[in-house]
């Protein structure tokens, strides 16, 4: 039916509008259905507002600066993406319309939609839908430990099939790796308390928070203290992060205290340091248990295993080259579980095999005269490396 300009026209809209309808509307949908679309929406709903009798769409070409067609296929755009209803009256002279305004999905409940998001998806493309879903992120719940029993659903619309198995319901938050078994981080209490004004979203990028996690696992501190040291990493006005100097940081940072009655899942550092009676652990320990997560993508029940064996075989110290031995060894194994690193270590318990294993003289000969030589490099190095970065 064609529309034209003497039509009039009611409307029927919603009580009021929140922060989470029109974040909805520009954010979500306009995508989806234009930005024309989008103003016909907002223009209805102001002038539905404040309607005392029927108006004419002339008002409404007026208003928009656009003809009568071009709001036509916007109300119809409305339609198609159910934030619109559409009566008609018919007559002779003119016809009578009667919009009635359906408020938008909240965002969270549009970003759990696999249909919604898959069609998001395919308009703005996998990258820029990732960044829209990580503004978000706050107060998301993750799904990680949990399985998906959903019962899958083929819908047919007028375009074919449509399957909810689309690529638009693969985009996860950025923090959810389910290739990494080491990080052991809570992120949503992260996001939780750091603003984007701290740490802003186009640096919150699936290096920096895997980065962020794995630290945060090694040296055991809080998503409290990740924030604030997150926070002195992060140049706003040039909107940098810099990953070199979160790592100095958390290497020089104290470990929380965490109560747990398994030792083993204690982060290394505090794993570490309860084997030397409470004592601080030295920068080149740190890098090693560092270089066992970050590198060698060990998880933390798996690493605190490790240590306590070396520490076992080789006169409780923990030679670089030894430890790469041991972990490159583990790792052609196929240690990834706790049950895994046990059973690793019981095959170690023959004495041929435990004397092969032994840490051997001309390491721990290397490993003293690196010691005596490097202390004096590596202090040079970390002032070296703070009088930079009080300059950045």
């Amino acid at each position: 039916m064609e529309l034209k300009g003497k039509d009039i026209y009611r409307v029927i809209c919603a009580d009021s509008v929140s922060a989470d309808f029109l974040t909805s509307l520009m954010s979500l949908y306009q995508p989806l259905t234009g930005s024309l679309a989008i103003s016909l929406y907002l223009t209805l709903y102001t002038e539905g507002r404040k309607q005392r009798s029927q108006e004419t769409h002339h008002r409404l070409s007026v208003l928009m600066n656009q003809s009568i067609d071009e709001i036509e296929r916007a109300r119809i755009k409305l339609e198609e993406h159910l934030l619109l209803r559409t009566y008609v009256q018919t007559a002779e002279d003119r016809n009578q319309y009667l919009y009635m305004l359906n408020q938008p999905m909240s965002p969270a409940v549009f970003l759990d939609s696999r249909e919604m998001k898959s069609e998001l998806t395919r308009i703005l493309g996998s990258r820029q839908t990732e960044l829209t879903v990580n503004k978000f992120m706050t107060g998301y719940i993750s799904t990680a430990g949990y399985r998906d029993i959903t019962r899958p659903v083929v819908r047919y619309t007028e375009k074919g099939t449509y399957n909810t198995e689309d690529t638009g319901s693969r985009i996860q938050p950025r923090y959810q790796f389910a290739d990494d078994v080491s990080i052991n981080f809570d992120y949503e209490r992260f996001f939780s308390i750091t603003s984007t004004l701290v740490f802003p979203v186009e640096l919150r990028t699936e290096e920096n928070l895997r980065l962020i996690g794995k630290l945060a696992t090694i040296y055991g501190l809080t998503p409290e203290r990740m924030r604030q040291l997150t926070g002195n990493c992060v140049n706003i006005g040039r909107n940098e992060f810099n990953a070199a100097k979160l790592k100095l940081l958390a290497e020089k940072s104290n470990s929380e205290i965490i109560q747990t009655d398994d030792p083993y899942k204690l982060p290394p550092v505090s794993f570490l340091q309860s084997k030397q009676n409470g004592r601080e652990v030295s920068l080149a320990d740190r890098k090693i248990l560092e270089y066992l997560i970050e590198k060698m993508n060990f998880s933390v029940e798996v690493v605190n295993i490790m240590i306590e064996y070396i520490l076992s075989v080789s006169s409780n110290r923990l030679v670089p080259k030894f430890v790469e031995m041991v972990a490159g060894e583990w790792a052609r194994d196929h240690v990834k579980t706790r049950e895994d690193a046990i059973a690793e270590t019981k095959k170690k318990k023959d004495s041929d095999y435990r004397r092969k294993q032994s840490v051997p003289k001309y390491m721990l000969e290397e490993q003293q005269k690196e010691e005596t030589a490097g202390t004096d490099t590596d202090i040079n190095e970390v002032k070296e490396m703070l009088k930079r970065m009080g300059n950045v």
